[in-house]
């Protein structure tokens, strides 16, 4: 923009001054005498300088103020008021010039002798825009040209854009804090503020001359900064978005700098000669509010974001608490999204609730973030808005970085509290470990929330305490929250009951305004038994009765893959810790369990053999503890094998006779077909019309069974004891050959052999009468 000509500006004034005059004529003399000196005054200074009215002065420095007024012109289009604060020597360092070319229009100029600074702000309709224009001075030669974006009520600068000057060319962008901060020396600029290089005025004789001289200061200091060849406006101008309100708010400021310009010409050069008053205490420009530049600077860098700190954040309204705010907490962040500290970042927001087919603006800020987190934090109450929100609505926080020219809303939405209970929750207190009659450590701990997951504050519920055995005292509760708390939540406190056949529960249900319990709104709470550190230790017996000396076969512990065969009879002794049970007498506890006993409810019914492999997972192998007498459990991954349905079924076993001729055994072959259908065929070739139909199942067997030989010159029958991996029987057998039976064992190394001495097998009567038994 051009600079305003002195001739033009004269001509508009001489018109001024006419129709001022004019009017002046039509009125009545005053006999007021002070009234008439006044006018007499503002004759004469509008012959000095046409559109002056009066020029006034301060009454003195106010006690304890940092301003003073040194004058104050009025003009008919507006006035020039120019303040400093006074020091002890010269013209002190803080030279502030305004001027109004309109009522409620104001632009502001600040001279920073002591920092080589210039501020320059301005005022339209009474609302400063939100620009500072700072000036700097490195040597003679060389500037920086810093445009903020300012915050008027938190004063807070947030750095917008720059250029460096050299020479005046641009040479480049900088932040003050990337600099060093030594200035270059120069003594020629020692003493000037100026960018020509004007040396600061002296003291003049009067306040009037003083006044002048910095006025004429000021206005070529201002004269390369306004004009339109300015390379350094120039380029700050051209670095803005030109349709955003920061660049509307540099062009206004940068227009306001041009007029202001054009009058100080002209004040400078004649402000010594006008005649001045004294300016009353009433004057607004006494009191003008100053901004002292105490606030925080704030940084414009680029790659910035926005990151909501959902944790830190309220985004719930709930129309029945009208004590609670909305709150959105954004964390400020660079590209590797690490907090931007140290200086303040503006950030706008904008509350709007979508309703009715309508969209609703209910709050509009700018607010900057915390110097030292890099966090801003919004707060609003939407129970202050005209329309309240309601379920079903959508209200959102929108919020951009204020100071990224074109940056875009992102959107947070906040949720519309619904207080119907949807679902209870287990919070934390579900599967814990106890003993019979022993308090669970941690509470038990519940959350009551609507449809969309908020927790419900002031809902009533209920705790039941379910015992599966009919008869036994349950456990009990203590301490119970029966209503939950500000954010959904209830607990209490659980003690287990004496034992039982499971673990109890403790159901947890809402209830309703009518006082019953909600439909399906419901949870339970689960614990696990205390695991003491039972092993089972399978004895090997040594001997061919059920007690006697034994040895360690293998031991069983929780988590083992065990495999029994079916219908096997298992000795057991047991182990806490490592350690072998007693009795109170001092006596080892020994017992024995079969198949039948491990798996209590045999899920497979009268199906004696199957042709895979049973498999039971975490299958828990029940006996009773010999010290306190209660029954527990080690888990194991138990696999019940089926090697008799493998071996014998689909196929005949063949026994052929043998021994002497005397015994009789040498013509007869029996066969028995094991049929898939559960019979078995038992043939004779001996006495082939004695043939037998009947069915086969599988007998209890111990792990180890005795194998007989002949009685010594003694009498005494010698054994060993021998690894047995099942018994196959049939209730009716062929016609009595003697030393053969219906029921036969399978041995560990695969062989078979008849059971003929009811526990084990004879080994002697078996070859003095067969020399083979095969399967085929």
């Amino acid at each position: 923009m051009k600079r305003i000509s002195l001739y033009t500006f004269m001509l508009c004034m001489g018109c001024f001054l006419i129709i001022g005059c004019a009017k002046k004529e039509r009125e009545p003399e005053e006999d007021n005498s002070e009234q008439l000196e006044k006018k007499e005054r503002a004759t004469y200074n509008n012959k000095q300088m046409p559109g002056v009215g009066n020029v006034y002065v301060s009454g003195g420095t106010q006690a304890g103020g940092k301003q003073e007024l040194y004058a104050k012109a009025d003009y008919q289009s507006g006035h020039l008021a120019y303040y400093i604060s006074p020091t002890a020597t010269d013209l002190g360092a803080d030279h502030r010039i305004v001027f109004g070319a309109n009522k409620g229009d104001l632009c502001v100029v600040e001279v920073d002798d002591a920092k080589q600074v210039l501020r320059m702000y301005t005022e339209r309709e009474g609302k400063r825009l939100p620009v500072m224009l700072k000036v700097s001075q490195y040597s003679l030669k060389q500037f920086e040209f810093q445009l903020y974006r300012i915050d008027w009520d938190k004063k807070v600068e947030e750095l917008v854009t720059s250029v460096y000057l050299r020479d005046g060319k641009p040479v480049g962008t900088y932040k003050l804090a990337a600099r060093a901060t030594s200035a270059l020396a120069d003594t020629v600029a020692k003493d000037t503020v100026g960018f020509p290089g004007v040396k600061r005025p002296a003291k003049q004789s009067s306040v009037t001359a003083n006044t002048a001289v910095m006025l004429d200061y000021v206005n070529r200091i201002l004269g390369p900064l306004v004009d339109l060849s300015n390379e350094g406006m120039a380029t700050l101008s051209g670095k803005l978005e030109q349709s955003s309100a920061t660049a509307a708010a540099f062009g206004a400021l940068w227009y306001d700098l041009g007029v202001m310009n054009t009058v100080l010409a002209q004040a400078g050069l004649l402000f010594g000669s006008f005649r001045t008053d004294p300016l009353a205490k009433d004057d607004p420009m006494s009191s003008f509010s100053w901004y002292m530049g105490q606030g925080h600077t704030a940084v414009n860098l680029k790659n910035m974001q926005l990151t909501p700190v959902l944790k830190n954040s309220t985004l719930l309204y709930d129309e029945t608490d009208l004590a609670t705010q909305l709150k959105l907490t954004v964390q400020v962040e660079d590209k590797n999204k690490k907090a931007l500290i140290g200086n303040p970042v503006f950030v706008d927001f904008r509350v709007e609730l979508e309703q009715d087919g309508k969209i609703h603006v209910l709050s509009e800020q700018t607010l900057s973030s915390d110097k030292e987190k890099g966090t801003v934090e919004l707060l609003y109450n939407p129970h202050q808005a005209a329309v309240k929100p309601k379920v079903g609505s959508k209200l959102n926080i929108l919020y951009r970085l204020s100071a990224h020219e074109g940056a875009v809303f992102a959107k947070q939405e906040a949720s519309i509290a619904d207080r119907e209970p949807a679902r209870i929750s287990i919070v934390s207190g579900a599967g814990q470990e106890a003993d019979w009659e022993e308090k669970l450590k941690a509470p038990l701990i519940v959350k009551v929330t609507n449809r969309a997951g908020q927790g419900l504050k002031n809902i009533s519920i209920s705790w039941t305490v379910q015992s599966v055995s009919w008869g036994i005292i349950v456990g009990t509760l203590s301490d119970t929250q029966v209503v939950t708390d500000d954010q959904g939540l209830a607990k209490t406190y659980y003690r287990v009951g004496k034992q039982q056949e499971k673990p109890e529960t403790v159901k947890v249900q809402v209830v309703g305004s009518n006082g019953q319990p909600i439909p399906k709104v419901e949870t339970i709470f689960t614990y696990k038994q205390k695991r003491r550190n039972f092993t089972l230790v399978q004895m090997k017996p040594e001997k061919d009765t059920y007690y006697g000396s034994s040895s360690t076969m293998r031991e069983w512990k929780s988590g083992d893959a065990i495999t029994i065969m079916e219908n096997e009879m298992i000795q057991f002794n047991i182990k806490e810790d490592g350690k072998l049970l007693k009795r109170q007498d001092g006596s080892i506890v020994e017992f024995g369990l079969g198949t039948n006993d491990i798996i209590r409810k045999w899920q497979y019914g009268t199906k004696t053999f199957q042709s895979k492999d049973i498999l039971l997972k975490n299958w828990a192998v029940k006996f009773s503890d010999p010290i306190s007498g209660r029954t527990d459990s080690i888990v194991i991954d138990l696999t019940i094998s089926n090697q008799l349905y493998r071996t014998f079924v689909g196929k005949t076993l063949r026994a052929e006779g043998g021994g002497s001729t005397v015994d009789g055994n040498r013509d007869e072959v029996l066969t028995f077909a094991y049929r898939a259908d559960g019979k078995v065929e038992m043939k004779s070739a001996k006495y082939p019309t004695t043939n037998v139909l009947t069915t086969y199942e599988t007998h209890l067997t111990y792990s180890y069974v005795p194998i007989y030989g002949c009685s010594d010159k003694n009498g005494v029958i010698p054994y060993t004891m021998k690894r047995a991996l099942g018994t196959i029987s049939s209730p009716a057998g062929p016609s009595m050959i003697y030393g053969m039976s219906s029921s036969f064992l399978l041995f560990e190394d695969g062989t078979i052999r008849p059971l003929s001495m009811g526990s084990g097998f004879d080994a002697c009567t078996f070859n003095r009468f067969w020399s083979s038994v095969k399967l085929q």
